[in-house]
């Protein structure tokens, strides 16, 4: 279906467990639909739920937690009735997470070029030589100072 979201979230809820070891609700009730180019914006203060709701969206979440209920869906797939292996495989190739901040999501032992690429090498959707040019192409769309060098930082 052309009109179909892209992504669909429906009731979704996430439990934490506490030191006594019972659950207590930190997402309640998240709804919401992303059609095909659009963005959506999760908005809040901190320890709103943003974070949560945004791992929940590859079927994630943190240690502790659990989604304990709702229908998360990307295009045609129903994340929540993934195994593993499934999740696995959707993870980096279809549904990504890069953190807000650039202090978590680059890591300064690591060239910029091997970060950005990584999920090309982890999933092997192109060879190393196309992840790079394709880096060096976004990094040339993003008016990044010399392009062609900046990965080596």
């Amino acid at each position: 279906m052309a009109d179909r979201p892209q992504v669909e979230v429906e009731a979704l809820d996430v439990v934490a467990r506490g030191a006594d070891g019972r659950e207590f609700p930190i997402v309640r009730d998240v709804a919401f639909r992303i059609a095909q180019g659009e963005v959506l914006a999760l908005i809040g203060e901190s320890g709103s739920g943003k974070t949560t709701i945004a791992l929940s969206l590859m079927g994630y979440a943190r240690s502790g937690c659990r989604i304990s209920g709702g229908r998360i869906r990307v295009g045609e797939t129903d994340l929540l009735s993934l195994p593993p292996s499934g999740l696995r495989d959707l993870r980096g190739r279809r549904v990504a997470y890069v953190a807000q901040s650039a202090a978590a999501a680059f890591n300064p032992a690591r060239s910029i070029m091997a970060q950005v690429t990584e999920v090309a090498r982890i999933h092997g959707t192109d060879n190393p030589a196309e992840a790079e040019a394709k880096a060096r192409k976004l990094f040339r769309e993003l008016a990044l100072p010399d392009p062609d060098n900046i990965g080596d930082r």
